[in-house]
């Protein structure tokens, strides 16, 4: 005899606990939008800052709006994805992140904007003072705490500007007069850049031209200590400025330009102090990112938890690096253990610009 049927079970009634203890298991963002739409229970249950840590979505080669929509490969599922947006102006092009916004910038106006593919919210921005900006990502944060906007000029120009705002204000600051941003090196063939980072208030400028990185407060504008170059320098063809867990890397990369295969070296901003000041900041390499894996792309990057992430491994970096036959952009994985280099084969060809996906909105 068959046992009798139990009443079905009404998962509307599942302690909230539960219900956001499910949620952090659903690293799939359209998991997540799908989960806090079952019940109303669920939805008030789970906010949509409660989203689990995501990785970023990389645009596809094309960087205008013409088009009508954005392409995006994702780091986290290898999916491709594609968001429909509205283009104000036939010369609106998208120029670099900020974190989970990427910048909208009109060359034909100089207007420029913050814009979150997948809210659809738009946070406008002073018109620019200088030609074809590049963001970095900054002090954006959801709760309020930070809401600084940092740019400088394209890395295709010759100098750089760096500038920044806060959300509301009517134009940007300077915080540098105008630096060499690239010098070409006749014969050797090699660009020399530099690297952006933004933490508690600090902005972190590093100039591979001679080695030394500022450290400038964002509230009065003033550098307060600079950072000699590695001890055991090499002549770098790139200087990435990460924040992870607090603390500052500068990862090296060799072999940008050339078709061999890159490498990589990691320094930890090391700080001492006495009488409450800053003496004798140097770096110190490290061969261990502590269970973090880092994702680079166009002077600047972010450290993400591998245990955050099925799959994932840490001590890896994720880098793009352009191609000389189209130009696009091709994904790669670097074991910092071993020194190996592994071409990661994506769907689309990829473009300059990424952000991190976020449902949170800004309230400007």
């Amino acid at each position: 005899m068959a046992p009798a049927e139990g009443p079905d079970r009404d998962w509307s009634d599942l302690p909230p606990e539960l219900i956001r203890l499910l949620s952090r298991k659903l690293t799939d963002i359209f998991d997540f939008v799908r989960f806090r739409v079952v019940c109303k229970r669920w939805r008030s249950a789970v906010r949509a800052s409660d989203l689990p840590p995501q990785l970023p979505w990389i645009t596809d080669e094309c960087w205008t709006l013409e088009r009508g929509y954005l392409r995006f490969y994702s780091l986290l599922t290898g999916k491709t994805y594609t968001v429909r947006v509205q283009q104000s102006s036939d010369g609106e092009l998208v120029m670099g992140s900020a974190y989970n916004y990427v910048l909208s910038y009109d060359y034909l106006t100089q207007d420029c904007s913050l814009f979150n593919p997948l809210t659809n919210e738009e946070l406008l921005l002073p018109p620019s003072q200088i030609m074809f900006p590049w963001c970095v990502p900054s002090g954006l944060s959801p709760d309020q705490s930070s809401r600084y906007v940092i740019m400088s000029t394209n890395v295709n120009l010759r100098t750089t500007h760096l500038i920044f705002c806060k959300l509301g204000d009517l134009e940007w600051t300077n915080i540098q007069e105008e630096i060499p941003w690239c010098e070409f090196y006749t014969g050797g063939g090699k660009f020399i850049n530099e690297g952006f980072a933004f933490h508690a208030g600090m902005c972190y400028a590093s100039d591979t031209v001679d080695g030394f990185t500022e450290v400038i407060n964002l509230a009065t504008r003033t550098v307060m200590y600079v950072v000699p170059q590695p001890k055991s320098h090499l002549t770098e063809d790139f200087v990435y400025l990460v924040v992870s867990s607090g603390e500052i890397l500068r990862v090296c990369q060799y072999n940008k330009y050339s078709r061999e295969p890159c490498f990589f070296r990691i320094y930890r901003l090391e700080l001492s102090s006495r009488d409450g000041n800053v003496v004798n900041p140097c770096w110190i390499e490290i061969d261990n990112l502590s269970g973090q894996f880092l994702f680079l792309h166009e002077k600047h990057g972010c450290a993400f938890r591998a245990d955050d992430f099925p799959g994932f491994i840490g001590n890896n970096i994720y880098f793009l690096k352009q191609m000389f036959e189209d130009f696009a952009y091709e994904l790669f994985r670097y074991d910092i253990k071993d020194g190996n280099v592994e071409v990661l084969h994506v769907p689309i060809k990829l473009g300059r610009s990424w952000f991190v996906p976020s449902l949170c909105q800004q309230i400007a």
